[in-house]
């Protein structure tokens, strides 16, 4: 998509810059499902409190062959629909299908006693088409990380995951694989003969357990695809941000108060700079984030604020004239992060906004390291949409297996009426495209 519009105010809504509608777009959903929307409450025979799980098989007396729930209008979810089914055909054990976190980052937990595991299976598009381009963005492979107990023990137990696809009216395609051990698996849509990713209208991952007795694993920060296929053993991306997690409140005078962040005039009412240090933070390193927003020019106004494309989160940066002002993102500033990086090999970021629309408006982007008592900066400059990467060689004495410290400052105070999107976070990876 390629942003055109610019900051608009309207009571008592705010819409911020683009607004960013999934038709049109030139940019596929990445997330399948972020986990990043609950399953639905459900109260555990033999407890008293709901929670966002799903059970199936036996809970002391209570016995259910399985439990299935269809929820609708979910932000993390492409489509915005996930039907999910638990179930435990054998009676004599209970499993557990449940929302949780894990390193930070949303996740779906599945549990089992000693008997039989059950199986669970996730779709996407039972209730109507998703029409999804999965291959706009550069896309090749589907994607889950997953740690568990399936290689613990002296016995192996394998978790055999099915996914099952299909384009138009064309018939459903399966193919299986073992999940043995913890890791990243990617699935490569060329594996799927006959189904056409530029249009996928269904999805579902069968997560099957039912050979295999007491296995516990966890599926964290959703079913994603990728534009990166790995050979060997392959290495998720570790986000500095997700941003899933939004901005603090603020007052827009005139307007109301929403979680955003704002510099310059608006309504009669100036303010230079918006400083915010946020903490406890999910889906953001070490927990913490330090966000300002700056005003070149007090005439101006220009926000920042957390959105999605379709269900992939993001950041909008959206100003209006004459100057575009600043955004700086800070991690570790109020505590070492200690975060090892070392199996990676670059930042990455991807940018679609109007840099390149009439005459080109690059913004500067520099990206500061500390490890120990080393701080280091290397910079790009950001015009055209798509993905970028900063290498780690940039940084010069920089020791990545500790990194304290990292700051993103985006610098559009050089040009005008400036709008963009970061869209899936900031994040190191170890694919270099």
């Amino acid at each position: 998509m390629t942003s055109s519009c610019k900051l608009v105010l309207v009571a008592p809504l705010v819409a911020l810059g683009c607004l960013l509608a999934s038709s049109g777009a030139a940019r596929a959903d990445r997330v399948i499902d972020a986990f990043s929307d609950p399953l639905p409450l459900t109260t555990l025979p033999g407890t008293s409190t709901p929670a966002p799980l799903m059970w199936a098989g036996r809970s002391g007396s209570s016995t259910q062959l399985e439990q299935t729930s269809s929820q609708s209008n979910l932000a993390g979810v492409l489509g915005g629909h996930r039907y999910t089914r638990v179930r435990e055909a054998t009676l004599s054990n209970l499993v557990v299908a449940s929302s949780t976190q894990a390193s930070g980052r949303p996740a779906l937990t599945y549990a089992t006693g000693t008997g039989p595991s059950g199986l669970m299976s996730l779709e996407y598009g039972s209730l109507s088409a998703l029409n999804a381009n999965l291959l706009v963005d550069g896309s090749q492979a589907f994607e889950l990380s997953i740690t568990g107990d399936m290689d613990d023990g002296a016995t192996p137990r394998p978790v055999q995951l099915t996914i099952a696809v299909r384009s138009g009216t064309s018939a459903l395609v399966s193919r299986s694989f073992a999940l043995l051990s913890d890791g990243v698996y990617q699935f490569p849509f060329s594996l799927f003969s006959g189904v056409s990713f530029s249009d996928l209208d269904y999805v579902r991952f069968t997560f099957d357990a039912t050979l295999v007795a007491a296995v516990d694993y966890t599926l964290i920060g959703g079913l994603r695809t990728t534009n990166c296929v790995q050979s060997g053993g392959a290495l998720a991306d570790r986000f500095v941000d997700t941003f899933e997690a939004n901005l603090p409140l603020r007052t827009i005078p005139g307007s109301g108060t929403y979680p955003i962040m704002w510099a310059g005039t608006i309504n009669g009412v100036s303010k230079a700079v918006d400083t915010a240090a946020q903490s406890g933070l999910a889906g953001v390193l070490g927990g913490g984030r330090d966000t300002r927003v700056a005003a070149s020019a007090i005439q101006n106004f220009l926000a920042a604020s957390m959105t999605s494309v379709g269900a992939t989160p993001a950041l909008t940066y959206a100003t209006g004239y004459p100057t575009s002002g600043s955004l700086t993102l800070e991690y570790g500033a109020r505590g070492a992060l200690n975060a090892n990086l070392s199996a990676l090999r670059a930042f990455e970021l991807e940018l679609d906004g109007d840099l390149a629309s009439g005459a080109p408006r690059p913004v500067a982007l520099t990206v500061t390291v500390t490890s120990g008592a080393v701080t280091s900066t290397a910079q790009l400059s950001l015009l055209g949409n798509g993905r970028y990467y900063l290498p780690f060689t940039a940084f010069s004495g920089i020791n990545f297996a500790d990194v304290d410290r990292l700051k993103f400052f985006f610098d559009a105070s050089a040009v005008s009426a400036v709008d963009f999107t970061l869209i899936g976070g900031l994040r190191a990876t170890a694919c270099v495209n």
